[in-house]
C-alpha cells in the first residue's frame, strides 16, 4: 500500500496521526477540513480518483445541514456523521475549527473500530493544529 501525507504541517504530530489513521484497513484517505471548505490536512492510501476541493466543499455543506438538522430538532450537536454508500463508508466529526472526515472501504473496513479511532484520534489532532 502506498501512503501519501499532505498538508501544510509537513512531518508534524498531526501528519503521524493522519497516517497513522490512513493505515487502518480499509480507509482509503483521512482528510482535515476547515469549516470554510478546504482541505488542511490528508493523508491517503493509495491514488483517490476525485476532486479534492469539490469534496472538501461537500463535507462542510453535509457537515452544515446535519448540525442544523440537529438544532431543528432540537437533539443536539452530531457525534459522528456517518455516511453509508453502495461500497463506501465517510465519516464526519467536528473539531471545532475544522471537520475530520474518513473514506473507507465497506468491504474492508470496520464500522466499529472507524468510530472509535474517530473519537479517539481527533481530541489527539485538535490539540495539535
Amino acid at each position: 500500500m502506498s501512503l501519501a501525507v499532505e498538508g501544510r504541517f509537513m512531518s508534524t504530530p498531526v501528519q503521524r496521526i493522519l497516517a497513522d489513521m490512513a493505515r487502518i484497513p480499509g480507509v482509503m484517505a483521512v482528510f482535515i477540513i476547515s469549516k470554510e471548505g478546504f482541505v488542511v490536512e490528508k493523508a491517503t492510501a493509495g491514488t483517490l480518483a476525485f476532486d479534492e476541493d469539490a469534496l472538501a466543499a461537500m463535507v462542510t455543506a453535509v457537515y452544515g445541514s446535519t448540525t442544523q438538522l440537529g438544532q431543528e430538532l432540537e437533539i443536539g450537536k452530531p457525534e459522528i456523521a456517518t455516511l453509508e454508500y453502495q461500497g463506501h463508508y465517510i465519516l464526519l466529526y467536528d473539531m471545532g475549527d475544522n471537520i475530520l472526515a474518513v473514506i473507507a472501504d465497506k468491504g474492508r473496513a470496520v464500522l466499529g473500530r472507524l468510530r472509535y479511532e474517530l473519537k479517539k484520534q481527533a481530541p489527539r489532532i485538535a490539540s495539535v493544529l
